[in-house]
């Protein structure tokens, strides 16, 4: 069963707090994000690499006489159209099944699908599971065939993936395997990987988060929508306003942001549940600290974030959401632990928001 996506919607890298002299005791490391995801509740689409519509890139010449041999299209009619092939191949929202994985992408190839970004969609997907023999006997001729026809795969990216190709030919016994992310060498690649890794950490985080939200009494789940919308909001103003999108890969690190976020809401949700949670600091010492930074910030600005897409417009926009968003954790947790301290949730929370404006602070 599929299910809607919790959070607005990298590669999903172990985020770690640099050393920050003055506050290293008041700055949390943010959790590395988890392994998996998705969110309860009606949402928005999955994350998607935006990168601009570009025209082909030019096939190496090795590929004119594979894609000359004929090929009948491999379509099974048991399969009905509506299917996203990369679902079931990374087991997004539901079980990893490389057979239906491979009978949608064929349907996506004919109809030219484009679900998640094409570097996956039909023929992505088709040679990943021919050349790894996944719920279907390994066809290098075939892995070669769509590995050409992937469209928004680079040449130099289809070169290397067909010298992969002629590897696991060469050496059956001990093959290495075929993956377009680990193969990936432009940006455009990149941005789809991360849209996917997103995508299975949405999954797991989702599953994590019905855990706890379905134990909530109806008020209480009343009060996640609200911290859920606020979380929304400001995950939304810190990816958009607050991380610099120069360069080829700016929708990788907007998605990679976002997956950070994501992860450390869903590690708060489960640390603020555990009745001896503290924090070893007060709230007037952090908030301090916080609007220290955010004053520097505003008065450097001028040149902090010279030659990147960052503004001190955009930075006010996400400290106001963020706000709003410390406000909502405090008013969901005095519903569902009221017993827990709402200073020490607060605490945490501008902890790690502080996080974020050092990283402002020294880009």
């Amino acid at each position: 069963m599929t299910r809607p996506f919790f959070f607005a919607a990298i590669l999903a890298l172990p985020l770690v707090a640099a050393p920050f002299a003055a506050a290293q005791d008041i700055v949390p490391d943010p959790p590395a994000p988890a392994a998996q995801a998705q969110q309860p509740t009606p949402a928005t689409q999955p994350a998607q690499a935006t990168t601009p519509a570009t025209p082909p890139a030019p096939r190496p010449a090795a590929c004119a006489a594979i894609l000359a041999r004929p090929f009948d299209g491999g379509l099974d009619p048991r399969i009905q159209p509506d299917c996203d092939s990369s679902s079931f191949y990374f087991g997004i929202g539901r079980d990893k099944d490389y057979t239906l994985a491979r009978a949608c992408a064929f349907i996506e190839r004919i109809n030219h699908v484009d679900k998640d970004g094409s570097l996956f969609t039909g023929p992505g997907i088709l040679s990943m599971v021919y050349a790894n023999g996944e719920g279907t006997p390994r066809d290098l001729d075939l892995a070669r065939r769509f590995t050409c026809e992937d469209n928004e795969a680079s040449t130099a990216e289809i070169e290397g993936r067909l010298a992969l190709i002629d590897k696991i030919a060469a050496t059956p016994k001990d093959t290495p395997h075929f993956d377009l992310c680990a193969t990936a060498k432009t940006a455009t690649s990149w941005s789809w990987c991360t849209a996917v890794l997103v995508r299975q950490h949405d999954a797991h985080r989702y599953d994590e988060m019905v855990a706890i939200v379905d134990k909530l009494t109806p008020e209480g789940q009343e009060a996640f929508k609200k911290l859920q919308t606020a979380e929304g909001v400001f995950e939304t103003a810190r990816a958009e306003g607050e991380v610099d999108q120069n360069g080829l890969a700016n929708a990788a690190w907007v998605l990679q942001e976002q997956d950070r976020l994501r992860a450390t809401f869903v590690a708060d949700l489960k640390q603020f549940n555990k009745p001896d949670f503290t924090q070893p600091v007060a709230l007037g010492v952090v908030d301090a600290k916080m609007n220290e930074d955010y004053a520097k910030i505003r008065a450097t600005a001028s040149h902090l974030f010279i030659n990147t897409t960052i503004t001190l417009a955009g930075v006010d926009k996400a400290q106001a959401a963020w706000l709003k968003y410390r406000d909502a954790w405090r008013a969901y947790e005095g519903v569902v632990n009221p017993k827990l301290s709402g200073d020490a949730v607060a605490t945490l929370i501008t902890r790690e928001r502080l996080y974020h404006l050092h990283k402002l602070l020294t880009p």
